[in-house]
């Protein structure tokens, strides 16, 4: 039976990674019979390889905020998705689409295109698969915080960011609960868990694991140079960026816009200090949340006689911002932001005066030739 791999996430394990190998073998897994259909439409700061975010729905795509209507932009969006999911299984058997934010949309958003794709399904003749990673929930939410730190999204402490995620989305890190919720879409037998951990990783690769969960040998000749993306930041960059995006004077895009100086430090040598997280203890009582919940998804889903998740606890003090160091590198980070600026305001210095030189030589040229011009025409 002709099948759709839905991988949803969750987010923060290797999605980044996985979208862009499946985008970059795109040929290769053609002629395996599995297609990673890219769509014609684009949704602003989502990248094309994102290809299942057709059926996520942002507030800003709806006509109705309190009905949950979509707007027309999003149904024509949906519309043709569909076409051309039905137009890939006309000459293949598997389609891939993976977009990470579908783990909370399927929570989340209960009226959403995603819970329309299994009547679809049945009406076309084709099943649906859901892929999961899930990572352990005090690594998962750490990472989240991170990264929404680093494209400008919040400003909040880790400490506060988790007590509001708690408060706003009680469900996100419940992978008992959403797992079943899925499941309720799809049908158990057809939910494909895998731990986010490299020792359960097919051949110790998140791109060969995933290979695995769809049905292909990793052994097959793709490419498996896996490029770094996404990278969460390190040390001091994390709280100098959380810093920034506390501020009310900066829009959110002036915010992302630090953000590229900030991945640049976070990977540099100056940038020693220790990344913001959690205390053992936090740690600890975060686990001890959802451990009745993992024991059961270890059960059902994997069934393997092992924990869902490793139980170590890294023992670290509680992290505390080290204010000299601090004040250290965010005079660095800014040093170099304007050591950048004054090397544009160079180069943008010289293209204006290799204009003007241009401008000039393009005015004599034509200063002569209106005197060629002019001495050839005959005089009355």
């Amino acid at each position: 039976m002709k099948t759709l791999y839905l991988h949803i996430g969750t987010p923060k394990t290797g999605t980044s990674s996985i979208q862009t190998f499946l985008k970059k073998n795109k040929e290769q897994l053609a002629g395996y019979n599995y297609s990673y259909p890219l769509f014609s439409f684009k949704y602003p700061d989502i990248p094309r390889q994102r290809n299942g975010y057709f059926l996520t729905l942002g507030k800003k795509y709806l006509a109705n905020p309190e009905t949950g209507e979509p707007n027309a932009e999003w149904k024509e969006h949906y519309a043709a998705a569909l076409e051309r999911i039905h137009q890939e299984f006309e000459h293949c058997d598997n389609l891939i689409l993976s977009e990470e934010t579908l783990w909370h949309t399927i929570c989340d958003d209960p009226k959403g295109f995603l819970r329309t794709l299994p009547e679809d399904a049945k009406e076309n003749h084709y099943q649906i698969k859901i892929i999961v990673y899930l990572r352990r929930q005090d690594l998962f939410l750490t990472s989240l915080w991170n990264q929404k730190v680093k494209v400008g999204k919040i400003g909040q402490s880790l400490s506060d960011y988790l007590y509001s995620l708690q408060e706003e989305r009680p469900l996100y890190a419940d992978y008992d609960a959403i797992l079943h919720m899925a499941a309720d879409l799809v049908g158990k037998e057809n939910m494909i868990v895998r731990r986010f951990e490299p020792f359960f990783w097919v051949n110790h690769s998140i791109c060969a694991d995933f290979l695995a969960a769809i049905g292909l040998n990793h052994s097959l000749p793709f490419d498996y140079q896996e490029d770094t993306v996404n990278l969460s930041l390190k040390g001091n960059a994390v709280e100098i960026q959380r810093l920034i995006n506390s501020t009310n004077d900066l829009s959110t895009r002036e915010k992302r816009d630090f953000s590229q100086y900030t991945r640049a430090f976070s990977v540099s040598p100056e940038n020693t200090a220790p990344t913001p997280h959690l205390s053992a203890k936090e740690t600890a009582d975060l686990l001890a949340r959802y451990q009745e919940g993992n024991n059961r998804v270890a059960k059902e889903f994997f069934n393997d006689g092992l924990p869902l998740f490793s139980d170590e606890i890294m023992v670290q003090p509680d992290w505390k911002p080290d204010y000299e160091a601090l004040l250290s590198d965010t005079m660095h980070y800014f040093l170099t932001i304007v050591q950048d600026l004054k090397q544009q305001n160079s180069e943008l210095s010289r293209e204006i005066s290799d204009l003007k030189q241009e401008k000039k030589t393009v005015r004599h040229s034509l200063s002569d030739l209106k005197k060629k011009i002019g001495s050839k025409i005959p005089k009355k």
